[in-house]
């Protein structure tokens, strides 16, 4: 079944089912009072195949790209060599983080037959699908069914999330342990686990975030942890038998890896594993550059990264709401305790990005379900309006886009989706934005559930065909060049790269690449090569002291570019070698 298909006929399914339930649920729950276990409940179901019609569909759509082939590049070395503790890419130490996503990465290649897009994407596929999990498991401690599946839509479809969470980036997995972290902790704590398994838990997925990226882990478990003990009077807990366990299993957890690593490289390397990208949000150091992000970065996260679910975070402002939180106060003070304490590490650094701070976007998303849940409950003039913004915002956009989008692809004009698509895009988008016109302005529990559904629906909807089709149309079509590239090269040929080459050169290509690292090729390094690759920025050709022929141009950007930042040439030595004079003003190759 084509991917368009799969997404249409699980909605048509789910929608159904999602709607007509929620007249018949009650408006408050608790988990701990639920007459059945929360993982046969059928909204953590709906939650699931909801969330896997959003990021399965079109998975392998783009080409690898960003950072996704780094990470590639490093599992298939491991794979060749058997060195599954030191990262290296063209046997080369590779210090920017701990291994954890390359052994997911390559476990996947060995279940798919090979490190395919789908080898490289699973394992952040399978954090977005154990990230909306927890957050049903967690918000299911103080809320009811409708308030946990509206939480867990919430992180589904977030902007930044829609466009992370079916990467092989590294933000869905490091986002997904985190969140196992932070709320496992926490919801053991509410369901009154002994606190040897609650601190053993978090720390044991705490030490999985660290070896997947680093330094932001212990940062982000122990940080919220100790400062919520702290804050609500309960320090002596940090003195137990408990937090102790759970401390030593963080570090021998990390140990595991880490002990075996520095054998190996040695300290300095162990110390620089954790460092090296830190260093580097710290490049840019002009005071100029330290106000811009202290004063873009909150609104980008709050209106870019979590819209169009952020609007409800307004209705904290309002001390009736407050006041109506009862039972679920203890987790709302510390979901907003874990935020405060993260913050600074990604307000701080002048160059860090905002998908930084996704891995404690689960702790919005369930501050969001809270605070729908309450704004239901309460009835408030002020936060009724919020509700009423969201439906009428999105009934409007919902029209817009159908309309735009199909015009759009019947006209043809730019990276438009294809014509087909297009209309059956604004054919779906026309039926949510029908059924959102259903909904009432008033916030009841089942319209605000039907609601989020139908929001949730239309996000998704709106990524996987207008927003992908024109990323793939933008997108440079490597795969493409690099077969025609081969095609040119004898079947017995050898390249070997005059300096590090770029990771999706090396994806893509498939086969080890010997290097010859030396800050200036020389006529002597060309002895006994024939084909060789080297890279080149923003359109500069080679300068190289030998004749050479040029037999492919190779783009490692993205999207395409008039001229290309960065290009992987691959030439020919023109034997017998002769050295050349080399002149800065000619284009020679």
């Amino acid at each position: 079944m084509q991917p368009d298909r799969l997404f249409f006929t699980v909605f048509m399914t789910v929608y159904p089912m999602s709607v007509s339930s929620a007249e018949h649920t009650p408006a408050f729950s608790p988990g701990p009072e639920a007459s059945q276990p929360w993982f046969r409940e059928r909204e953590l179901w709906v939650l699931l195949v909801l969330t896997l019609a959003i990021f399965l569909p079109r998975l392998t759509l783009l080409t690898i790209r960003g950072e996704e082939s780094r990470r590639a590049v490093i599992a298939r070395e491991m794979m060749d060599t058997g060195d599954w503790i030191v990262p290296r890419t063209q046997g080369v130490v590779r210090l920017s983080r701990p291994p954890l996503q390359n052994w997911m990465i390559a476990g996947s290649a060995y279940l798919t037959g090979g490190m395919s897009a789908w080898a490289v994407r699973l394992p952040g596929l399978f954090g977005t699908l154990m990230t909306v999990a927890v957050i049903y498991w967690y918000a299911r401690s103080r809320l009811d069914v409708n308030a946990a599946l509206i939480s867990g839509l919430a992180y589904a479809s977030m902007l930044q999330v829609l466009e992370q969470g079916r990467t092989g980036e590294t933000e869905p997995v490091f986002t997904a342990m985190i969140t196992a972290a932070l709320l496992l902790w926490h919801g053991g704590l509410l369901r009154h686990w002994r606190p040897e398994f609650f601190w053993t838990v978090g720390a044991a997925f705490g030490a999985l975030a660290m070896l997947t990226k680093g330094l932001q882990a212990p940062i982000y478990f122990f940080g919220p942890t100790w400062a919520y003990f702290v804050l609500t009077g309960q320090w002596r807990q940090l003195l137990t038998r408990g937090h102790l366990l759970g401390v030593l299993t963080f570090g021998g957890i990390v140990a595991a890896w880490q002990i075996p690593f520095m054998m190996t490289m040695g300290l300095q390397n162990g110390w620089e594993i954790y460092f090296w990208n830190v260093k580097l949000r710290f490049h840019d150091n002009r005071t100029i550059t330290y106000i811009k992000h202290f004063l873009t970065y909150p609104p980008s996260v709050l209106c870019g990264c979590l819209a169009p679910w952020s609007l409800f975070l307004l209705a904290y402002g309002q001390k009736s709401i407050r006041e109506h939180m009862q039972s679920r106060k203890e987790m709302v003070w510390f979901l907003a305790i874990a935020i405060a304490v993260c913050f600074p590490s990604v307000w701080i650094p002048p160059e860090a990005r905002p998908r930084y701070f996704m891995p404690l976007f689960p702790c919005f998303a369930v501050l969001i379900g809270v605070a729908i849940t309450l704004i239901s409950e309460a009835r408030l003039p002020a936060t009724d309006r919020l509700w009423a913004v969201f439906v009428r915002a999105g009934r409007l956009v919902m029209f817009a886009a159908a309309i735009g989008i199909a015009a759009w692809g019947i006209i043809g004009i730019g990276a438009c989706p294809p014509m087909l698509e297009a209309v059956g895009y604004g054919i779906l988008a026309a039926i949510l934005a029908v059924a959102m016109r259903r909904v009432s302005l008033e916030p009841t529990m089942a319209t605000v559930r039907r609601g989020s559904v139908l929001m949730t629906m239309f996000l998704g909807l709106t990524y996987v065909l207008p927003i992908l089709s024109n990323q793939a149309k933008r997108s440079e079509n490597l795969p493409a060049a690099m077969a025609d590239a081969q095609t040119k090269l004898p079947e017995d040929a050898e390249l070997v790269s005059f300096g590090h080459v770029h990771h999706l050169f090396l994806h893509y290509l498939g086969e080890p690449v010997k290097l010859i690292d030396v800050p200036e090729v020389s006529l002597s390094d060309a002895q006994g090569v024939d084909y060789f690759c080297i890279e080149s920025l923003h359109g500069e050709p080679p300068r190289l002291p030998f004749a050479w022929t040029e037999i492919a141009a190779l783009p490692m950007d993205r999207n395409k570019h008039e001229v290309p930042e960065v290009q992987v040439i691959i030439g020919r030595v023109q034997h017998p070698l002769t050295a050349i004079a080399i002149d800065d003003s000619s284009d020679r190759r």
